[in-house]
């Protein structure tokens, strides 16, 4: 066994992790995603079927990345190799570097939302009120989806040192208070913009669709499979980066309790945005073509383009605007900031200090994310292969906790600490590959079909941005590198976070 060494950091308050867990949670995809995808699926039923899913997906995925932080004390790789032994390294080194590749392409994200708030703060709405959607679209397209998109790259970079700047901090002094902030001010935003949206006639049009429920929609599989999809990617349910902030967490700690919080604060945020994004469509279209057409245009479509020009057509808008855009700027950013914390905790677990770390991991997302930042098509490409990664991710903490043992899992670091004894919502990890291959399986299935007779083809990736050969081909090299540098990485991973 290698020497275990210490350097203890820590959270100052169960809030400070709940606010760190939530901020990792709460993204984009609930902002943006979430409203188009109760759009798509009926409204209700949805809905129900994605609170179901928290408690069978996500609350088992996070009690199990939670315990292995906080009984490792160490980051993924060097998680994985304490829980399971060395040879399971990779399973880790495959998590760490799932998340580096992941938030290299979004950060792009905040970089859009620094720019948007910049110029709607400069007057831009101005500008949308005399030409419409003509304008957003142009604009939108010229910023960010005409390659090379040079001024998206600088807004970019900016984006990588505003969050790098919480890492840099440590936990109790950047990234913990960093989150205290940003987390209250987004569900605040959010409820603010619901109040005056309320206010606009036809709003109640879009809460009467968001809620009403036609119970055939529950014999409908794409609507589960929907639904799981999105309990999986807004809550960043088995992603790896809740290991990491247990990894600082208290020795008594609760992991139940915190991992239901985490998921229903989450939810609720989702829903909060559901309620201010479909009744303004729904207010502010002119048609139902038109409320057709903006909630299928994607999340891009939907946020730069067409919420842009709805802003600019109604009373308050530059408030509506400015409010919308800093609540997913702070979103996003939280997501960011967990993302870099993820790829620094794993040097220092190797003996880098901090500040060497997050530069280390600060480049790497500068290097990898510029392909994203300056083509849209390769961005988009980045978003399909590791958000379906993700999911293996997740499917590596199940197999790992199963290995381990779950029962001993239970009664040895969750039943003793935790404030709620729900046994069986831990327990269902055992059932998560079949979950996996139902939602993983039906993914794959899903981009074949978009590609008849060139599903397998793979280059360039920006043109064969879904395949599932250019989605394996991607994954096979990493985790060939993974296999490859296993002994390498497990003899030098001996820096533990033990707490005092």
């Amino acid at each position: 066994m290698a020497e275990i060494k210490k350097s203890g950091e820590q959270f100052g308050s169960r809030l400070g992790l709940i606010a760190a867990m939530l901020g990792m949670a709460v993204g984009t995809g609930n902002i943006w995603r979430f409203p188009r995808e109760v759009a798509s699926n009926n409204g209700g039923a949805f809905i129900l079927m994605c609170f179901l899913a928290l408690f069978i997906w996500a609350v088992p995925l996070i009690c199990a990345e939670s315990v292995f932080g906080k009984k490792s004390r160490m980051a993924n790789a060097g998680g994985f190799k304490t829980m399971l032994g060395e040879k399971y390294t990779w399973m880790g080194t495959f998590t760490a570097l799932t998340n580096a590749f992941l938030g290299a392409y979004y950060v792009v994200v905040v970089g859009w939302c620094l720019k948007y708030l910049a110029i709607i703060l400069t007057g831009f709405l101005s500008t949308v009120r005399e030409g419409g959607v003509e304008v957003t679209t142009q604009y939108f397209n010229n910023f960010a989806l005409t390659p090379p998109s040079y001024e998206s790259w600088v807004w970019f970079i900016v984006g990588i040192a505003i969050c790098s700047i919480a890492v840099f901090r440590g936990i109790q002094g950047g990234i913990e208070t960093a989150n205290k902030v940003m987390i209250p001010m987004v569900f605040i935003l959010l409820a603010v913009l619901f109040v005056r949206v309320l206010f606009i006639p036809g709003a109640m049009k879009g809460l009467e669709f968001m809620y009403h429920i036609d119970v055939k929609d529950f014999a409908n599989p794409r609507i589960w499979l929907a639904a799981f999809t999105q309990a999986a990617w807004s809550s960043g349910a088995g992603w790896g980066m809740f290991h990491i902030y247990y990894i600082y967490s208290a020795k008594d700690e609760d992991i139940e309790l915190n991992a239901f919080t985490a998921t229903f604060g989450d939810m609720v945020a989702a829903m909060l945005a559901g309620m201010v994004v479909l009744p303004t469509v729904f207010a502010l279209s002119p048609n139902p073509e038109t409320i057709k057409e903006v909630l299928g245009s994607g999340a891009n479509g939907l946020t730069f383009i067409h919420l842009t020009n709805l802003f600019a057509h109604t009373s308050g808008g530059l408030i509506m605007g400015v409010l919308f855009f800093l609540a997913l700027l702070s979103a996003a950013v939280s997501s960011v900031i967990a993302m870099i914390e993820t790829g620094t905790r794993n040097l220092i677990d190797m003996g880098f200090p901090r500040v060497k770390a997050t530069l280390c991991t600060a480049l790497f997302f500068a290097v990898v994310g510029s392909y994203s930042a300056l083509d849209n098509r390769f961005f988009n490409n980045q978003d399909m292969v590791w958000g379906v990664a993700l999911l293996m991710v997740g499917l590596l903490y199940s197999i790992g906790s199963m290995k381990y043992g779950v029962e001993k899992l239970w009664n040895e670091d969750i039943s003793p600490c935790s404030d709620i004894q729900v046994k069986w919502m831990w327990s269902v990890i055992k059932f998560f590959p079949f979950e996996f291959a139902f939602v993983w399986g039906w993914w794959m299935w899903d981009a074949k079909s978009w590609y008849p007779g060139e599903w397998f083809k793979f280059w360039p990736p920006t043109q064969y941005q879904y395949t599932p050969g250019v989605m394996v081909v991607e994954w096979a090299f990493v985790f060939a590198v993974c296999l490859l540098l296993n002994g390498f990485l497990s003899k030098r991973l001996i820096y533990s976070n033990k707490i005092d």
